[in-house]
């Protein structure tokens, strides 16, 4: 890959190449296993590219936790390559930041300064790729998205801004909190952001579940899905 451009995790195919999905976190996980042969120096060999829901490639926590909260939308996502089909090629899985980091809190602090400053190669990749649907997971993510800042750039990429993003909350009752999920409808792209499904403390699966008749005519308008 060209070192100038922005890392994909996930295979190309012609359906993520222009009008997929694009998912997008905060950053590359970094697990106290790649620390430790960081610190041995022993070098990791590059895992095989594979479509996004492919498992046996594609096989970390916050995917897995991530295609699971798919499906129970009741997302037709396969994960076995025999069955995969266009709509699964149509995702393309980055992050908006291509470091590697424990924790988004920790000493290398990720906060909205830090994705603004860091915005340039992301908005890169939204505009070559052109996706119909952004599916954020983190909250800052959209809140960097929409910042003064970079609007320009974005609304140059997206189309106009539909002002601000609309907050939606579960149809699962809930005595805690009341997590979010927000919607954009930009011209061209639409922007969702949810919690973060690894990083969020007290999200529960029935709650997130609650989002299943949104994002399933999100993810699946306009997509055609082989049987």
């Amino acid at each position: 890959m060209d070192k100038n451009e922005h890392e994909v995790i996930t295979l190309n195919y012609p359906e993520n190449l222009y009008g997929g999905i694009m998912v997008c976190g905060y950053n590359f996980g970094f697990s106290r296993e790649d620390e430790v042969n960081e610190m041995t120096g022993i070098q990791e060999e590059r895992e095989e590219k594979s479509f996004f829901s492919d498992p046996a490639v594609n096989g970390t926590r916050f995917r897995n936790k991530l295609v699971a909260l798919i499906q129970s939308w009741g997302v037709p996502l396969q994960t076995d390559p025999c069955h995969a089909s266009g709509f699964e090629r149509s995702f393309f899985q980055t992050n908006w930041i291509m470091t590697q980091t424990r924790s988004i809190t920790g000493a290398e602090k990720i906060d909205i300064e830090t994705l603004v400053e860091n915005s340039e190669s992301i908005l890169k990749l939204i505009e070559r790729r052109a996706p119909r649907v952004i599916l954020f997971v983190g909250s800052q993510l959209i809140e960097a998205l929409n910042d003064i800042r970079i609007r320009g750039d974005v609304e140059r990429i997206l189309g106009a801004r539909p002002g601000n993003a609309v907050h939606h909350v579960s149809d699962v009752p809930t005595t805690g909190r009341q997590f979010k999920v927000l919607i954009q409808q930009f011209p061209h792209t639409t922007v969702v952001s949810i919690p973060h499904v690894t990083g969020t403390q007290g999200l529960r699966d029935d709650y997130m579940e609650g989002f299943a008749p949104l994002m399933r005519e999100i993810l699946l308008e306009e997509s055609v899905v082989e049987q």
